[in-house]
């Protein structure tokens, strides 16, 4: 029997120049793979990818051998709560590390969407350079000096953001009732709001909280509809934290000026999903991408290798893991 199965094939370690472990017997294996739950039955730890659909608890129900369900990024709810329990075995992610990638896929989204770059970018491939320098012109477009943020939950990746668009002299309010530094966002020019204070007020609105019983819909059309008419929102934290039927409405009425989605509620999106059906009337306005907001090469190597440090913290030196979350 394998030591541990890991839900993510080998490839995605060797692509980017990741070490993957040789001291313990490693299974690959994808969810629906026939073996797996025999597999994890006799494993002692389970390694796998933080985006994906919620695995089933028929995976799980011989796996009382665990001694680790680790997860090579930063969120943590593919698995429910309730095996877990069950199991008794701890959980852990890897936080923040990719906490800068995400940042910077915040602000190029956001400055997109700003500057219109969707619009112009067709425009320009449909050979209308005229119209494609008049609908960029400069009354038309916004950039981040003298804007306000909203950065909603501030964890590692939240203080992250708001740190990168103080450098651009913006404005930046955060929500978060427990913030995971408030002395560091302080110093850094960050200051704290309401939740209802920092929607009437932003110009971006960007999300950056876990998936949890208090925080789905957190965003709901009550809240959005809160936003300036040019407001956009940045949603890259777990699907279900933001209606996006709701948000959905509000840019297609032009009561937001825009959206960038990089999560769903539902992944991967389906074809039919009512976002890709309104693609005529909204493309220019939202940017959808498939939750790769932390995905870089150099993120990548850095989260595989603390997700391989933990599994050895726990299974060769007999420590409890770091970042436990459950």
């Amino acid at each position: 029997m394998a030591d541990i199965v890991c839900l993510r094939p080998a490839e995605d370690f060797t692509r980017v120049g990741a070490s993957i472990p040789t001291e313990w017997d490693i299974a690959f294996r994808k969810p629906s793979d026939a073996d797996v739950s025999d597999l994890i039955g006799g494993a002692r730890a389970v390694v796998l990818p933080s985006a994906g659909p919620h695995l089933p608890a028929e995976l799980f129900r011989d796996a009382r051998g665990l001694q680790l369900i680790q997860y090579t990024g930063a969120g943590w709810d593919r698995i429910a709560e309730s095996i877990v329990r069950e199991l008794g075995c701890p959980v852990a992610n890897v936080p923040g590390v990719n906490a800068r990638d995400v940042a910077e896929y915040v602000v190029i989204a956001a400055g997109m969407l700003l500057r219109r770059f969707k619009l112009g970018d067709r425009l320009m491939w449909d050979g209308a350079f005229g119209q494609a320098r008049a609908e960029l012109a400069a009354e038309r477009t916004r950039g981040f000096t003298d804007m306000t943020i909203g950065v909603v939950g501030l964890g590692h990746i939240g203080l992250t953001v708001g740190k990168a668009f103080r450098a651009f002299d913006a404005r930046v309010l955060y929500y978060d009732p427990k913030p995971l530094d408030a002395e560091a966002a302080s110093a850094a020019g960050m200051a704290a709001a309401t939740l209802p204070d920092l929607l009437d007020a932003a110009d971006v609105v960007t999300v950056h909280v876990p998936l949890l019983p208090a925080t789905v819909g957190m965003l709901g059309e009550a809240e959005l509809a809160r936003l300036k008419p040019e407001a956009i929102v940045v949603q890259a934290s777990r699907g279900g934290v933001v209606d996006e039927a709701a948000l959905l409405r509000l840019v297609a009425s032009g009561r937001i000026a825009g959206a960038a989605l990089d999560v769903f509620t539902r992944e991967p999106l389906p074809a039919d999903d009512p976002i890709l059906l309104q693609r005529a009337a909204l493309s220019d306005r939202i940017l959808l991408t498939p939750h790769i907001a932390g995905v870089t090469r150099q993120a990548a190597v850095r989260l595989y290798e603390a997700a391989w440090a933990n599994i050895a913290r726990v299974l060769r030196d007999g420590l409890p893991p770091n970042n436990r979350v459950m």
